[in-house]
């Protein structure tokens, strides 16, 4: 159920808010969580060394890159192959709204899935500066882009204007290297890739780590009940969210839902929506309600100090942000609880034991 609540709450925008901080909020969760154990957890320790396979493979992509592409106006379309084409759709005999290129191509690779089931099969075997290929399809049910054409046959009237070839280099030299990136030989850009996987790496592990920890330490804690409230209102907020978006699309709140899908891949009704909202609202308190309980526990506070230095570390690892940004998006609970969640997060590294992967 995770996976695909992430992605609702991902349309509704609300990741980024929901959590209250547990500053001024410890207490409420006496009764709540009983905590397990959380220290000495062991977490999977990740490797950070970087192969030569590793760094081979980000070389081949770079390579990959570099292509350079010729458009041929000869040849017999194949699987595999890009193409520039045009194309005019009608559905019931007439022109549809956004299904002209008019005349001004697009690319396709064959056996890409870009578009419609079937389309581009059908297209395998055509000469380049064929006209007149017709494509017939079925718009899939739903079909977001254009409801209004969901679950109709449809044919496609296609030209094909080229077959798009790529030659790529076959090997890395000075000259590549210096023309397309910062570095000017090929060893001063390998020892930079070297160090950017090897960073790339560590973050990784370093992600893997806290996963493991606090899904340990959640697992090892007992949930006896739910603040009701705050629950209620969480919920509340993901489905007003999950309705403005339905309006701002145009769309019935039922409607709007059924494009999303459970674990099981059934399409969403208002009903198994709400409840998926409540189940994924619970996940976030179980983690937030056992890291107030092991804050409590561990005697850690949280006032202004503690929030600005939270603060300043998010700027410098994100230059992108400002301290301006952080005070007018969160409130100082939220502040608050990431700070928290911080000083917990530290004392669990702590004393944690590692385990080789």
């Amino acid at each position: 159920m995770k996976k695909k609540i992430i992605s609702m709450l991902a349309v509704t925008g609300l990741c980024a808010g929901i959590l209250t901080g547990c500053g001024n909020l410890l207490s409420d969760y006496n009764g709540y969580v009983t905590l397990g154990q959380y220290e000495g957890v062991e977490y999977t320790q990740l490797s950070t060394e970087v192969t030569d396979e590793e760094l081979q493979a980000q070389v081949d992509a770079f390579l990959q890159q570099c292509g350079e592409s010729e458009e041929v106006a000869t040849g017999t379309v194949a699987m595999g192959d890009t193409i520039n084409l045009d194309y005019i759709g009608y559905c019931d005999g007439v022109a549809f709204e956004g299904g002209d290129t008019q005349g001004n191509g697009t690319t396709l690779t064959i056996g890409s899935h870009s578009y419609i089931d079937d389309f581009e099969d059908q297209l395998v075997g055509h000469e380049v500066g064929e006209e007149g290929i017709e494509v017939n399809v079925s718009f899939p049910d739903p079909y977001p882009n254009n409801p209004d054409l969901a679950g109709k046959p449809a044919t496609f009237v296609c030209k094909i204007n080229s077959i798009i070839k790529v030659t790529y280099p076959e090997e890395l030299t000075d000259d590549l290297v210096a023309a397309n990136t910062n570095y000017d030989t090929v060893n001063s850009y390998m020892d930079a890739l070297k160090m950017d996987y090897e960073s790339y790496k560590q973050d990784l592990a370093d992600k893997r780590m806290k996963a493991d920890l606090i899904m340990k330490v959640i697992d090892n804690a007992t949930i006896n009940s739910y603040p009701e409230d705050e629950l209620n209102k969480l919920v509340e907020q993901t489905i007003e969210a999950a309705q403005s978006s339905a309006e701002s699309s145009g769309m019935d709140f039922e409607t709007y839902v059924s494009y999303y899908t459970d674990e099981n891949g059934n399409p969403y009704t208002i009903e198994t929506y709400k409840q998926g909202a409540e189940d994924y609202m619970k996940e976030l308190l179980n983690e937030k309600m056992v890291i107030c309980a092991i804050a409590k526990e561990q005697g850690y506070t949280v006032g202004q100090k503690d929030i600005d230095e939270y603060i300043a570390k998010e700027v410098a690892q994100n230059s992108g942000m400002s301290e301006e940004y952080f005070n007018e998006t969160y409130s100082q609970e939220e502040l608050a609880y990431a700070a928290v969640y911080d000083k917990v997060m530290d004392h669990l590294i702590e004393t944690a034991v590692p385990v080789s992967e």
